[in-house]
């Protein structure tokens, strides 16, 4: 009988323990899902902000900044392939274009709009 006893417990205990690791597992997953729609979200609004600024060499410089610092933070937290293939495409886009505005060049509104249309693919990416 003590037997039998221990035996339901020792159960017990492993299927608490395996509930509570999917749980874990479940809410990580959801959690990253909603960082990589946020920072979908929040490349839309920086490319918007630079939009804003192309025309000022000095302004767009930085935005263009605050976009590489942020898709280099993403790139190491991302699991999905797409999305990191996305970010790699994102930031060769970027690089471009501030390069343009390093040599004084006036970057034309299509690199803007590459950019918004890598923002969503990100953004995309990350619910597919």
């Amino acid at each position: 009988m003590f037997r039998a006893h221990r035996a339901v417990r020792t159960s017990v205990a492993a299927v608490a323990l395996a509930a509570a690791l999917f749980t874990a597992t479940a809410c990580s997953e959801a959690q990253k899902a909603i960082d990589c729609i946020q920072l979908g979200t929040q490349l839309a609004n920086d490319v918007s902000n630079l939009q804003s600024v192309i025309n000022d060499p000095e302004a767009a410089a930085d935005s263009l900044e605050n976009i590489t610092k942020t898709l280099n933070n993403a790139a190491g937290d991302v699991d999905s392939q797409d999305v990191k293939d996305a970010i790699a495409e994102m930031s060769a886009q970027v690089t471009q274009l501030s390069q343009q505005i390093a040599n004084k060049e006036t970057p034309s509104i299509d690199a803007v709009s590459v950019l918004k249309t890598s923002a969503k693919t990100i953004g995309d990416a990350c619910t597919s």
